[in-house]
């Protein structure tokens, strides 16, 4: 029998407001080795056309850790909860994402979570969570949407 709590597909959680700050995604760039200075510098990005410091794609997963941090503190349940997942036994699956502007330092976004569905590949010897997040701004719409798979193994 599996772990996952299956009645909670369709379930969406509340959005969470995550202001994103210059320091951190320059942090995050310098640490990912990105060496672009609309990613580290303020004056660059703007000589560059952009409004501010221009988070890396790959900053959504940090943007969803801090959603998932401040519903925390907000005593929301965090999806791994929400869904019955124990991660003494999960295993990090597909994940992808479509990307449908920038981010940049100083805006405020939206994450929520959706548990999608759940599957039961390999004859059953899996069970797999299905999850979109959507960090959406409020005038801009739609920044990213990250669909991924969370994967516990059966026997």
């Amino acid at each position: 029998m599996g772990i996952f709590d299956r009645s909670t597909e369709g379930h969406v959680t509340p959005p969470v407001e995550v202001t994103l700050e210059r320091g951190a995604i320059a942090f995050f760039a310098e640490t990912i080795g990105e060496a672009d200075p609309v990613h580290l510098d303020a004056d660059a990005a703007q000589a560059a056309g952009h409004p501010d410091v221009l988070a890396p794609a790959t900053y959504a997963v940090v943007v969803g850790t801090f959603a998932g941090q401040k519903a925390a503190r907000q005593d929301q349940p965090d999806l791994l909860t929400l869904i019955n997942g124990d991660l003494r036994v999960l295993l990090h699956g597909t994940e992808a994402y479509d990307y449908h502007g920038p981010m940049y330092a100083g805006d405020t976004v939206s994450v929520q979570n959706e548990v999608t569905g759940f599957s039961d590949p390999k004859g059953g010897k899996l069970e797999i969570a299905h999850v979109t997040t959507r960090i959406t701004h409020a005038e801009r719409g739609p920044i990213v949407t990250a669909t991924r798979g969370i994967i516990h193994r059966l026997g």
